[in-house]
């Protein structure tokens, strides 16, 4: 549920210049400094919290499992794709004239 939220909302916000993992930590702060609506919002704000320094950290043992998945989801996002821009790339795009 929480992950199928972040990946609709990277794909509405992703642009060239933004790493997955900045789109995520974007999504995070804006769900984390609303107030819960739904139930995905409920769970990030009993699981995550935003510190003075404005970095992300879990409450407790399911807030960190919950901000791996999450991290391991950004992986998943740059790797495919990192993968599609491969399968249009030819070795002859690298070699310079």
């Amino acid at each position: 549920m929480i992950l199928e939220e972040f990946v609709d909302y990277y794909h509405k916000n992703k642009n060239k210049k933004s790493q997955a993992k900045e789109v995520l930590i974007n999504w995070l702060k804006v769900e984390l400094k609303n107030l819960p609506q739904k139930n995905y919002q409920k769970v990030l704000h009993n699981e995550l919290m935003i510190a003075k320094d404005e970095s992300i950290v879990p409450k407790n043992k399911q807030g960190e499992n919950l901000l791996i998945s999450l991290i391991r989801m950004t992986n998943i996002l740059e790797e495919k794709e990192f993968e599609s821009w491969t399968n249009n790339v030819k070795p002859k795009d690298f070699l310079h004239a």
